[in-house]
């Protein structure tokens, strides 16, 4: 009796260290990610095309928006499709000033990654335009990369962003 009460101790004991490693294996994950949308963000900012590219998959990368209604009305399609390289080249070169995030939501299990949010881009001290974002991230070789980036956008000048 003496060695199952032992026993069942023990293994409570293993699977208690078990759930704290899980939860700061998950914690250390969420903080890497939330490293990567702040390293995305200040690359824009500070024209750091070597660090930005640095944070993507080194292979193929999906980069695909979606223009929503009102704003489709200027454009013969809807999806726009490109690359980050483009999307660095063209707000690199222009007067951009920065992209921000909010609404952060993560789900990641240590190996691949969905990060979504709300997102808003600035030019010239003017919002431009806002939308939904989603982004695909693995863990390669034990950083974390950007596999595919999805987005909504909405021109403010057509559709005034809703007051968060």
């Amino acid at each position: 009796m003496i060695k199952i009460g032992t026993l069942l101790v023990v293994l409570s004991l293993f699977g208690s260290k078990s759930l704290a490693q899980n939860a700061k294996a998950k914690s250390n994950n969420e903080a890497e990610l939330k490293e990567v949308l702040s390293s995305f963000m200040k690359c824009i900012v500070e024209k750091d095309s070597v660090k930005f590219y640095g944070l993507f998959y080194n292979g193929p990368v999906t980069w695909v928006g979606v223009f929503k209604e009102k704003s489709q009305r200027e454009k013969d399609n809807n999806i726009f499709i490109g690359n980050y390289k483009g999307f660095y080249r063209n707000v690199s070169n222009k007067d951009f000033d920065e992209e921000k995030f909010y609404n952060i939501s993560i789900n990641e299990d240590g190996y691949v990654a969905s990060v979504t949010f709300d997102y808003c881009f600035w030019s010239l001290h003017q919002k431009q335009n806002w939308g939904k974002e989603s982004w695909g991230l693995v863990k390669a070789n034990g950083k974390w990369k950007i596999s595919s980036v999805i987005f909504s956008m909405e021109y403010e000048k057509n559709v005034p962003e809703p007051k968060r």
